[in-house]
């Protein structure tokens, strides 16, 4: 969305002015919008002029949240290292101070000094409306609310578009809150725009409140007669990425695909609180009170509610599917599916998180580039060359072959276990190479790794793209220190290519509705239909039938197994891109998941007669075992250590507890007693 990204800088300090920060009394703010100190701009001015209103919503869009702005990011690292996905190997980044050892404190997540060490913040104290700054849900909430009472009032707009801004603001209301509820459970509401003074009296809502709320608000925004289904390709050059009913109704069936799930949605809840701290509390904030299977039938109800509505809306949002049978095509598909915003003639974004709205560099021709900062380079640099997100080799064998086999390689691993040294890189879905860098002997045309122009990568121990320099020209291996180095999103670290067009990160793209809805129909009792939504995904890389490749598994008849691969399915299609592989773990209660030791790999040449080369010479010296293009591709030996920097405590015998599930809330907040309690465990 160009005229958003561009505005979005100016207007975000604007904005900063037009409204005060969080207050005292209500610890996220009693003040939803009157006169700042010292500036002579209030509420009148704003809704005095369409353009003013139509800005003061711009700076709520760039509050929606995206993992890779250096507000949701714990001091440098995503939440994806929170995961079994990627791993955070920086000594400084929030994941190896605060929840790998098992020392996250209750003040991690509200901070004033800038380093963030929580994965999401219930209020944030000190910091504001800021470019690319950790901002309260209720800094949004506070302006989304001031625009639904207020925006009647606005002169020179129609109907038709205040009625379309209604629509934006509750979904973005309703995303804001979301993001809360799968980090805290029951929260606040705020149902109106308090006033300066006005006392908040309503405490902590129950997680059954939370969410109704939440879909209450979504239902506003559906029911909002502007609120169009979508933009219209002749403007989508300037508008893509804006809000819309179809926003709206994904996000629905996402609230209650959370709302669903074992986490909130069980028989007991998934911890209690200890005698001496229950004083005051509910479980019920963090618990729905019982098992409710009408849930799944919501949820499976508002993912067709969506595709119906997309079907009246001539199925305007629809998978990028590829142009050729080949890898290339394959990938290319995916790419823009993930990467890239949409334009005329793809539409497979439903909603966008805007992150060029968040960073503090200018946005120019596309390019979000500002070196060593908060642009999208330097985020790169920031975190990804420095070691703060790494892939496992976990992530790797969640990807399965090209012909649509899971991953066969359980015993490939260790001295000796590989005789005929076979490449297990080979012949692998098409989003394994897309995702994480992995030796190959060539690549597709137009996929060359482009700093050194490699047509093929030698990332085995001691090969060319192994190790690199530092500034210092010291070798270093941080980005790939777990053997594997990060691909999505980075791609190859060159300009041309991290910059090469507008970035969307997706908050929910059509592929993931599909596999809601398969996940939904799965726990109502439809199987084959959960199977042929999975493969509308998988078929657009070229994969077989999940079902067919894996007869073994019985997909027809297991519910629990179908569950599992839907599971993983996502981390393969979606993983990386907000967050929702920590979440799907979270929401599902895979304490296997999380106190699983996760692995590095070692990728050993082998010479002619099957052993591994030396490594170093008589001197110590590393020996160069880079591949010399055109050569014959060497056969391999692997071996997956378990990480040791950062081992996390969870992995310890009784190193896990259900506390993890949520995050603490800052004691600072509960202790001004508006009502806000602390979950269990904390």
């Amino acid at each position: 969305m160009k005229k958003i990204s561009n505005i979005i800088l100016v207007l975000g300090i604007t904005a900063a002015f037009m409204v005060p920060s969080c207050v005292d009394r209500f610890a996220v703010g009693d003040a939803f919008l009157e006169k700042a100190p010292g500036v002579d701009v209030n509420i009148d001015t704003v809704f005095s002029q369409a353009e003013y209103t139509r800005n003061f919503l711009w700076s709520a869009y760039g509050q929606i949240y995206c993992t890779y702005t250096s507000g949701n990011m714990m001091n440098g690292a995503p939440i994806d290292v929170l995961s079994d996905s990627y791993h955070c190997y920086v000594s400084w980044g929030g994941p190896i101070q605060s929840y790998y050892p098992g020392s996250l404190t209750e003040d991690a997540q509200d901070t004033e000094n800038g380093n963030f060490m929580g994965k999401f913040s219930y209020s944030t104290r000190g910091l504001g409306d800021v470019a690319g700054g950790r901002v309260s849900i209720y800094e949004t909430v506070r302006k989304c609310w001031q625009i639904i009472e207020n925006i009647d009032r606005v002169p020179d707009m129609t109907d038709d578009e205040k009625s379309r801004l209604r629509g934006e603001a509750y979904t973005i209301m309703a995303s804001r809150y979301f993001d809360a509820f799968r980090n805290f459970g029951g929260l606040c509401l705020a149902k109106k725009a308090y006033g300066v003074g006005e006392s908040f009296t309503d405490g902590r809502a129950t997680a059954k409140q939370t969410v109704e709320f939440i879909d209450s608000l979504i239902v506003c925004a559906i029911n909002e007669p502007g609120f169009i289904w979508n933009v219209d390709n002749a403007d989508i050059g300037q508008w893509s990425g804006r809000l819309t009913r179809a926003s709206a109704r994904a996000l629905r069936a996402k609230v209650w695909l959370f709302a669903a799930s074992p986490l909130f949605n069980n028989k007991d809840p998934y911890m209690t609180y200890a005698p001496e701290k229950s004083e005051g509390t509910n479980i019920e904030h963090v618990w729905f009170g019982g098992y409710d299977a009408s849930l799944w039938d919501k949820c499976l109800q508002y993912c067709n509610d969506f595709f119906t509505d997309n079907a009246a809306n001539g199925n305007y949002y629809e998978l990028v599917q590829p142009t050729g049978t080949d890898e290339a095509a394959y990938r290319t598909a995916f790419r823009r599916a993930y990467r890239y915003r949409n334009d005329e003639t793809h539409h497979e974004k439903i909603f966008d998180s805007h992150p060029t709205q968040l960073l503090s560099s200018s946005v120019v021709d596309g390019t979000i580039n500002n070196g060593w900062g908060w642009g999208w380079n330097g985020f790169a640099l920031d975190c990804y060359r420095q070691g703060g997100a790494v892939p496992t080799n976990e992530l790797q064998e969640c990807f399965g072959m090209s012909d649509g086999r899971n991953f066969p390689y359980s015993d490939i691993y260790g001295p000796g276990a590989n005789p005929d040294g076979k490449d297990m890189f080979a012949n692998r879905d098409p989003r394994l190479y897309e995702t994480v860098l992995v030796p190959r002997q060539s690549l597709p045309a137009g996929f060359d790794y482009s700093d050194k122009g490699f047509t093929y990568v030698d990332t085995w121990v001691n090969g060319g793209m192994y190790f690199k320099k530092d500034q210092f020209g010291d070798i270093t291996a941080d980005d790939n220190a777990s053997g594997y180095r990060k691909f999505k999103w980075m791609l190859d670290y060159t300009a041309n290519r991290m910059d090469d067009a507008f970035i969307g990160v997706s908050y929910i793209r059509m592929a993931e509705m599909y596999l809601i809805r398969a996940e939904a129909k799965a726990e109502t009792g439809d199987l084959p239909g959960a199977l042929d939504d999975i493969h509308v995904v998988r078929s657009r890389v070229g994969l077989g039938r999940l079902e067919d490749m894996n007869p073994s598994l019985n997909l027809k008849t297991n519910k629990d197994r179908l569950i599992d691969e839907i599971l993983r399915e996502r981390n393969c299609e979606i993983g990386a891109e907000c967050g929702d592989r920590l979440y799907d773990m979270v929401r599902r209660k895979r304490e296997d998941l999380f106190t699983k030791p996760l692995h590095e790999i070692k990728i050993y040449r082998l010479d002619s007669e099957g052993n591994r080369l030396a490594l170093t010479d008589a001197d110590g010296q590393l020996i160069d075992l880079s591949y010399v293009e055109g050569s014959a591709w060497p056969k391999f030996e692997y071996e997956k250590p378990q990480i040791k920097v950062g081992a996390r405590s969870w992995w310890n015998p009784g190193g896990w507890s259900n506390k993890w599930y949520l995050d603490p809330v800052s004691r600072i907040e509960v202790q001004k007693k508006y009502g806000l309690t602390q979950n269990p465990g904390w």
